[in-house]
């Protein structure tokens, strides 16, 4: 299985060890600040980002200035369909609200509780790969159905057995071991003209 990268963003180097022990299938990807942030969101591009929001902590790292708000809006303003996980002091619901207006998809308290921030990421992947595969559809890049690929190797099949039997219908019946009443149906199946 490839392992799912995660960004965490926090000056706290203890924090990106306790994450991984959290998550293990995940490959951590560690930042001390805001400009650190959008450096690795740009390089890795992961889907989803736990965000250290306290104020004070990110604007005095020296990795790079700017407050947590700040650096989820520069997040997302990069890369809209990230998933922002906000990590907020239990203590500052008002700080954990003003994440969520600004676009986190979710909040996790600090001090981190490992099995809540492993659920926490699970479902931000979840929701990460549910929107790839709505987009995909949507843009029709979407891999292949059963349905499709049969109809498209039942047709390739048709036309060379046809090619190889030089139009005979009884000997491309013969050839794909199908009756000439089948052979008809799949024809006009497949808009296939025998003329």
């Amino acid at each position: 299985m490839v392992p799912r990268t995660l960004l965490v963003v926090d000056d706290d180097p203890t924090l990106e060890g306790r994450v991984q022990d959290a998550l293990p299938v995940c490959r951590i990807v560690a930042a001390g600040g805001v400009a650190d942030a959008l450096e690795a969101v740009r390089a890795h591009r992961p889907p989803v980002v736990a965000l250290s929001v306290d104020l004070v902590q990110l604007a005095e790292s020296p990795n790079g200035g700017g407050d947590g708000l700040d650096a989820l809006s520069l997040i997302l303003g990069e890369a809209p369909s990230i998933k922002v996980i906000a990590l907020a002091p239990h203590d500052q619901r008002v700080l954990a609200v003003r994440a969520v207006a600004r676009g986190a998809h979710e909040v996790c308290g600090k001090p981190i509780d490992a099995q809540e921030l492993a659920g926490v990421v699970q479902r931000a992947f979840q929701r990460a790969d549910l929107e790839l595969e709505g987009r995909r559809l949507a843009t029709g890049d979407a891999p292949p159905t059963l349905r499709v690929l049969r109809d498209e190797t039942e047709r390739r099949a048709l036309l060379d057995s046809l090619a190889r039997s030089g139009g005979n219908l009884s000997a491309t019946a013969r050839l794909l071991g199908v009756s000439r009443p089948t052979l008809y149906s799949l024809l006009r199946q497949h808009g296939i003209r025998a003329d």
